[in-house]
């Protein structure tokens, strides 16, 4: 009885776990539906300051910040054709 059950089980829990995966997956595409999300913007609507960014009082730091460049990744620019 056991035996026979396993197979039904452990296919059902598959075909849940599948169908999660796809749902999961559905939800992470809202740029293809037209929901852009502002660069500026946080989950919680507020802007966020990293606390590396503050001082001991909390205020915004007047320190000059160390800035990486890489070519490599910039977003390129668009050429007239």
């Amino acid at each position: 009885m056991l035996t026979s059950l396993f197979p039904l089980l452990y296919g059902s829990c598959c075909l849940v776990l599948l169908l999660q995966a796809f749902r999961l997956m559905a939800g992470q595409t809202g740029a293809a539906r037209g929901h852009q999300h502002s660069r500026t913007t946080d989950r919680t609507g507020l802007r966020t300051t990293h606390p590396e960014l503050l001082n001991a009082s909390g205020d915004l730091t007047d320190e000059p910040l160390l800035v990486v460049h890489f070519p490599d990744q910039d977003i390129p620019k668009a050429t007239a054709t």
